[in-house]
């Protein structure tokens, strides 16, 4: 039988509350049943080595195979080399990260830069058609590239906060449509004549000043999360 904590009547097996005092009836837990568990469980954790190994030989599967098919039914055309490249983008957007146990997150967008700029390379062989990778392709790989870098280093060394950051990506993305403009021009006419770059640029511009000043006032900020529930 429970007995009440502050007043010690005794009460139903079934009361929740005491007749006399109305004090809340604490009841124990029986023995047989533990608090907590004894044995302390713990979850395996995926072994990122192993699973990257074996992605890679999974993903080396249709290489081979590829390359058996295009040596004995095409052996002219070596269209392997799309298949190549493809499959090393994809190693080095997926499986890499996880087969490296500390991030480095410079060191993925230069292996990232270079399987991209190989597979192009591939593909201008496969075509014969070098004069568009070097003029079109090379350039807006090594912008990209370089772009990457100083945003991930600002980030890294200033630490500026997400709107800054969002300005400076937006101040990236005006500088790559600026160089893609002006390659494709001159591949074409061997004359750098911008145009839609501008229009990018003029439409970005706007965006950039009213985040750089959100950056700067907290108020407003602060106003802006109460509004938008964010």
């Amino acid at each position: 039988m429970p007995y009440c904590v502050k007043c010690g009547v005794e009460l139903d097996n079934s009361a929740k509350k005491c007749v006399l005092c109305n004090t809340k009836v604490m009841m124990e837990l029986p023995d047989e049943i533990p608090p907590y568990p004894k044995e302390k469980l713990e979850i395996s954790q995926l072994n990122r080595g192993y699973f990257s190994i074996l992605l890679t030989m999974i993903l080396l599967v249709p290489n081979l195979a590829c390359l058996v098919i295009n040596l004995i039914y095409t052996p002219g055309v070596y269209w392997m080399y799309y298949v190549f490249g493809g499959s090393l983008l994809l190693w080095m957007i997926f499986i890499f990260p996880m087969a490296i146990k500390k991030k480095r997150p410079l060191l993925h967008i230069f292996l990232l830069f270079l399987s991209a700029t190989l597979y192009l390379l591939l593909i201008a062989l496969a075509l014969s058609g070098m004069r568009w990778f070097l003029l079109i392709a090379l350039p807006i790989c090594i912008t990209v590239m370089s772009l990457l870098y100083l945003i991930i280093l600002i980030v890294i060394k200033k630490k500026p906060g997400k709107l800054k950051t969002v300005s400076i990506s937006l101040i990236a993305v005006i500088i790559i449509c600026l160089v893609t403009d002006g390659v494709i021009d001159y591949y074409i006419y061997s004359d750098i004549q911008l145009s839609w770059s501008y229009i990018v640029a003029a439409s970005i511009i706007p965006v950039i000043i009213g985040l750089v000043l959100l950056a700067g006032n907290k108020k407003l900020q602060n106003e802006l999360i109460k509004k938008l529930h964010i």
